[in-house]
Formats: C-alpha cells, sequence, structure tokens
C-alpha cells in the first residue's frame, strides 16, 4: 500500500474513534451537550478558517442535499471556484467534501484530519469532547480555506441552531421544506422543528424560505424579519410552476416577479426538484450581481445526484433508486413514481434506520406497490427487517412480503422477481449508498459472466 493509502487508512481509523450521532441513537440535542461554543474555540486556534470565504448555508428535513448541489453547480457555472459540504455520504466520506464537484483526494483529506487530530480536544469529558462531524466539518473548513474558494455552499447536517456548520457566517441562508424527522433531536412538531433550522438565519442576510406548510412559511418570514434578515418565500417572491417529469428528466417554468424562464430542464427526477431547483436559483441571485439565464439552464440540465431518484436502470425493467426516509420524503417518492411508470406498479425493495416513520412511510408507498422485500443495510441504527414487517403488517394484511435480511442476498432476489416491473429502493440514504454499490457490481458480475 502507498504512504498516501496508508494515511488515509488511518484517518479513518482515527475518525471511527470519535463520538459519531449519525451512528448512535439517544442524542441529547441541548447547548449544553452539543456545546458548540467550544467547536467555535477550536476553530479560533485554527485561524477561524470558516470565516475566510463567502457561505451560504442549507438547512431543512427535505431536499437540503439537493439544494446545495444545484446551488453549487450554479456558482461553478458563473465562474467562481466553489466548495460543495454535505452529508451523510453514500459510499465514500469524501464525497462530502468536495471542490468545483471533485471529491477531496484522499491525502488531502488526511492531511486535514491528521492536522485537527494534533491540534483539537477529541477525548475529553463528555460534552467536551468534539464528534466526527465536527471533525469532518473542520476538514472541510481547513481545505475551502486552503483552497482559496470564492463561494462555499454548506450542508447542515442536523437541524440548524447547533449544528457544526453554523459556525459559518452564511451571507445567504436556505430554508427548504420542513416536515417531521428526527424529532427526539428537534421536537415534536414541525413549528419547533422550524425553530431549530432556523437558528442559521443571520441579521443583515438573506433567507430563502422554500415552499411550506403556510404556519410554517408566516413562522420562518416572521423570525427572518425579526432579526433583520431579507425574506425571499416561495409562492410570493419565487416559485416553479407547469412541471412535468419524465425519465429524462423535469421541466418547468421558474418565476420570480415579472420575470419568466419557461421550460428549464433538470437532470434530477421530480417535482420536489423543482422547487429545490428554484430555491437555488433565487439564491444565486442574491449572490451574484447578475445571473446568466443560459449558464443556469446548462448547469441545470446537466446535473446528477446520487441517491436521489436516480434511475440505475432506465430501460424496462427500469431500477429507482431513492434514499427517502421519512412520510414526507415517501409521499414526494410515490408521486414520481406515478409520473415515471403510470398505471405500473412496484416492487420495493425497503430497509429503513430506527425512529423513523415507518407506518406512514408505508401508508404513503404502497399503493404504488404490488410486492414488498424487506432488508436491512449495514448501518449500526438499521432496523430489524422483522419489525418492519410488523408494522407493514398494520397497514396492509394482504401485499405479498419477503423478508430479506442480507442486502445483497435482497437485491438478488428483486432483480431475480422483477417479471417486468420497476423496482423501486428505498427507506433510507444508508441503504441507498449500499445498494447503489451492489447493484452496480452485480451489473459488472453479469457482463463479465457473458463476456466470458
Amino acid at each position: 500500500m502507498s504512504a498516501s493509502g496508508t494515511r488515509y487508512r488511518r484517518a479513518l481509523a482515527f475518525l471511527d474513534r470519535l463520538v459519531n450521532w449519525e451512528r448512535e441513537a439517544g442524542l441529547s440535542f441541548t447547548s449544553e451537550s452539543i456545546r458548540l461554543d467550544l467547536f467555535r474555540e477550536c476553530l479560533s486556534d485554527l485561524g477561524d478558517p470558516q470565516l475566510r470565504f463567502r457561505t451560504i448555508l442549507v438547512a431543512g428535513t427535505k431536499g437540503k442535499g439537493s439544494t446545495s448541489y444545484l446551488l453549487a453547480r450554479l456558482l461553478r457555472a458563473h465562474g467562481l471556484k466553489v466548495g460543495l459540504y454535505v452529508s451523510p455520504h453514500l459510499s465514500d466520506v469524501r464525497e462530502r467534501i468536495r471542490l468545483n464537484e471533485i471529491p477531496i483526494p484522499r491525502i488531502a483529506f488526511a492531511e486535514r484530519i491528521e492536522r485537527l487530530r494534533e491540534t483539537l480536544p477529541f477525548f475529553q469529558e463528555v460534552g467536551r469532547s468534539r464528534t466526527y462531524f465536527e471533525a469532518i466539518t473542520a476538514a472541510a473548513f481547513l481545505y475551502f480555506a486552503e483552497e482559496n474558494v470564492d463561494c462555499a455552499v454548506l450542508e447542515v447536517g442536523l437541524g440548524g441552531r447547533l449544528d457544526a456548520t453554523n459556525t459559518a457566517e452564511p451571507e445567504v441562508s436556505i430554508l427548504t421544506p420542513m416536515s417531521r424527522d428526527h424529532m427526539r433531536a428537534l421536537g415534536r412538531n414541525v413549528l419547533a422543528i422550524a425553530g431549530e433550522k432556523a437558528g442559521i438565519l443571520r441579521a443583515n442576510g438573506a433567507a430563502v424560505i422554500g415552499r411550506q406548510p403556510p404556519r410554517v412559511a408566516r413562522f420562518l418570514a416572521e423570525r427572518a424579519r425579526a432579526i433583520g434578515s431579507r425574506v425571499r418565500l416561495y409562492g410570493v417572491d419565487f416559485r416553479s410552476r407547469n412541471v412535468s417529469v419524465g425519465e429524462g428528466g423535469t421541466r418547468f417554468d421558474y418565476a420570480a416577479g415579472s420575470d419568466v424562464w419557461r421550460a428549464v430542464r433538470l437532470g434530477l427526477l421530480g417535482e420536489h426538484q423543482a422547487l429545490n431547483a428554484a430555491a437555488a436559483i433565487q439564491a444565486l441571485s442574491l449572490v451574484l450581481p447578475i445571473v446568466d439565464e443560459g449558464s443556469v439552464r446548462r448547469a441545470l440540465a446537466g446535473a446528477r445526484w446520487a441517491g436521489r431518484g436516480e434511475l440505475l436502470r432506465a430501460e424496462d425493467p427500469p431500477v429507482l433508486l431513492d434514499g427517502a426516509h421519512n412520510g414526507h420524503s415517501a409521499e414526494v417518492l410515490a408521486r414520481l413514481v406515478r409520473d415515471l411508470f403510470p398505471g405500473r406498479r412496484c416492487l420495493l425493495l425497503f430497509g429503513s434506520s430506527k425512529g423513523k416513520e415507518h407506518a406512514v412511510m408505508f401508508r404513503r408507498l404502497l399503493p404504488a406497490v404490488s410486492e414488498v422485500i424487506l432488508t436491512e443495510s449495514a448501518h449500526p441504527r438499521r432496523r430489524p427487517a422483522a419489525e418492519l414487517l410488523s408494522v407493514l403488517r398494520k397497514e396492509s394484511e394482504t401485499i405479498p412480503c419477503l423478508v430479506v435480511p442480507r442486502a445483497e442476498d435482497a437485491l438478488r432476489t428483486a432483480l431475480a422477481r422483477q417479471e417486468g416491473r420497476p423496482l423501486l429502493i428505498a427507506g433510507s440514504l444508508y441503504l441507498a449508498g449500499e445498494m447503489r454499490t451492489l447493484f452496480r457490481r452485480l451489473l459488472a458480475d453479469r457482463r463479465i459472466a457473458v463476456i466470458a
């Protein structure tokens, strides 16, 4: 193994020893347990890299990753050097930190983690120890600052108010659609959740508020105006309309004031992606003095975002992969399935994590499904497939269902049982990452077998 490969593996091993709330349940989500003030002190010791570039911060329940990605593409299309920070990753942690859409090189990642290991107080008493997410966030800040990016788009990990990304100072804060998720940490109702996410707003900054339930939109707009933030509200200041979805992508009209861009083509699939694109375009107009419509159209047409409404196989029988993991995202996914496969029912391959709205998810998806295969990702917070079966049976006693806990076996079973039906894989971004890798491997194995 090369020296750079060894350093990279050591960096991963170090990160694996840190507190990781993505893998562990039971987070006490308070300012006393998160101690963002101490993380700020750590960043100050590093020279405050998060303050050395322009920043856009993106929070929300749904669409924040896609919106972040689309905005980064739009900024890049206008000639800027752009950093993008997203989470979680599907297969490689370096996916989280990108420069002009390219994941951070292994050696660059290892170098930043090594510096952080030597500098930050990772192993102190509970409440003071820095976490996996904070370490990677700090590495992203260092990388973007030292690469002299013009601008960085940062996706919030969880909530907003106490998230490590909120140590940056965004000139634009984007709030994508809110719904019930991570309720144990963020609150039991959507307004409590919105209050946590509104923590990314800044006085004298700008707030782009995506489509929300009316009371949530009012709440967020009032909160933004109260601190002196300029508000751009979906449905009032900008919107997407006349949306159509097909296997080749999504088309929509973008309207902002008296300006209307007709038939904008987006490489991502789904009406919800038109909403995300509209928010990204609106944010772009707040960052740059002049927006070029042609550059926007080209950037959106070429957009590809893994694991979010991704057709792994477009030809019959199709395979659609999506990381939908709550009730709202399942509803959006069901709409996409109807748009893509009108009059057809899918074979659903489903696996999810503990603490999610599984009953609601099944309720939304089952009308588009003729059979279900339940499985499990390798993630420590996965919900056992047998438990998912109990939830499923409360929603439907008759739909055919198999329990295949091992993910690879489940995918092989699903592909063998398609019988011309679309295969829908959903329930978790962690499952989406595993299935994406497995599908590619199985496809490669089949090609090798055919050639042999």
